[in-house]
């Protein structure tokens, strides 16, 4: 049976999120390996785990064996990819990581993916790095295929939060360690050190990694450099509402709590009120 003789700490988010600066955040603690997208990547082989679940537990056993050559004992590892495939299949592994389930703005979110043209489903960056509305396991919508670029990429940011529900709420049954977190989270020194130890880590040398981490707090990490596309002209609220409510039909309980969450825009929920 595979196992991990590492302390594994992933992230539980869609991605431009703040994935890249946490990388570099969670380098600041002693006895750490922190990667963002490392090989073997989760993104190579995720349009064929959705298209056959099983691939996955292949993928990670090797992936599992792979991390255990490391030789630091605490593994951290920001991939947007893992919280959309191989959690589960990690969990029925008999391994359980601690979860960062990393939020940012919804809207935002949704339009930096439809900038860069990382559409679920019909590009091959969405294809490679987002879900599918069409794979079991997804959150559930009515007629994906008639969505928007821009729908697909906030539908794609919802079911990467339904993601995160589920995921809190096997670990609260099963004693898993979590955070819900932002990107925000990490700016501040003594929030970092304190969300570290949550999660087992350390530094040895506090005023050293304060320094390091003004450093990187400074920094943008990861922007959009090529902007293929210019969600300027798109009709937000119209867009959204409407996404949520073919949501809705399937899964009302979810809308809900999308609805009462923090990330999701006033004007938004005022049409649903």
């Amino acid at each position: 049976m595979t196992a991990s003789n590492k302390n594994l700490i992933f992230t539980v988010t869609h991605g431009r999120t703040g994935t890249t600066f946490l990388t570099e955040i969670f380098r600041l603690f002693d006895d750490t390996r922190s990667l963002h997208e490392p090989e073997p990547n989760y993104a190579t082989v995720f349009p064929l785990v959705k298209e056959d679940p099983e691939r996955a537990i292949t993928f990670l056993e090797k992936k599992i064996d792979h991390i255990n050559g490391y030789p630091e004992g605490h593994y951290v590892e920001t991939s947007n990819v893992f919280g959309k495939g191989f959690l589960i299949p990690l969990l029925r592994l008999g391994i359980m990581p601690g979860l960062l389930l990393l939020n940012r703005d919804f809207r935002k979110t949704a339009s930096s993916l439809f900038e860069r043209g990382s559409t679920p489903m019909r590009t091959q960056r969405g294809r490679h790095f987002s879900a599918d509305p069409r794979v079991p396991g997804s959150l559930p919508i009515h007629e994906p295929e008639s969505l928007t670029d821009y729908q697909l990429c906030y539908w794609g940011v919802l079911d990467s939060y339904a993601r995160q529900i589920q995921a809190a709420s096997v670990y609260d049954n099963e004693g898993g360690k979590y955070r819900w977190l932002t990107a925000n989270d990490f700016h501040d020194f003594d929030n970092v050190m304190e969300i570290g130890g949550f999660f087992g880590l350390s530094v040895s040398d506090r005023e050293v990694a304060e320094k390091h981490h003004k450093e990187i707090a400074s920094l943008h990490h990861n922007p959009n450099k090529v902007k293929g596309r210019d969600p300027e002209a798109l009709s937000f609220l119209d867009e959204e509402a409407e996404v949520l409510n073919r949501v809705a039909f399937f899964d009302p309980v979810f809308v809900k709590k999308a609805l009462d969450s923090l990330f999701l825009d006033d004007d938004v929920k005022k049409v649903f009120r």
